[in-house]
């Protein structure tokens, strides 16, 4: 479901700014967070390498991605990146291309302050 809405992609263009020396992008980042968290695991940041060790990681994120990639270092960047850019901001983006990819029917509207984006 991530590759078919283009999660990492999506997360990529809001930091279009990211190293040409990273092995793995921000985008792809969070998608192996979002497949830990589905795992039920809730494994720290340090771990990330040990559980994604036995998982096909070419096969869910993209090719040339190791499980070392996934390490605390990167991943602590990415967080602090999602953080600098504003995740509700994000959020939103993201929803409103999952309720649109599912064809989900949307009568309400949640209006936020300001203040939170």
């Amino acid at each position: 479901m991530c590759k078919e809405l283009g999660v990492a992609q999506f997360f990529d263009q809001a930091h279009p700014n990211q190293s040409e020396y990273r092995n793995i992008s921000c985008g792809e980042l969070v998608v192996s967070m979002l497949l830990n968290g589905l795992g039920f695991v809730g494994r720290t940041l340090h771990m990330y390498p040990e559980y994604f060790a036995e998982k096909p990681v070419e096969r869910l994120i993209r090719k040339g991605i190791k499980a070392e990639h996934i390490n605390d270092d990167a991943l602590g960047r990415c967080l602090d990146q999602l953080y600098e850019t504003g995740v509700s901001k994000l959020y939103q983006g993201l929803s409103e291309k999952v309720v649109t990819y599912l064809g989900l029917p949307c009568e309400g509207l949640i209006l936020t302050p300001l203040a939170y984006m």
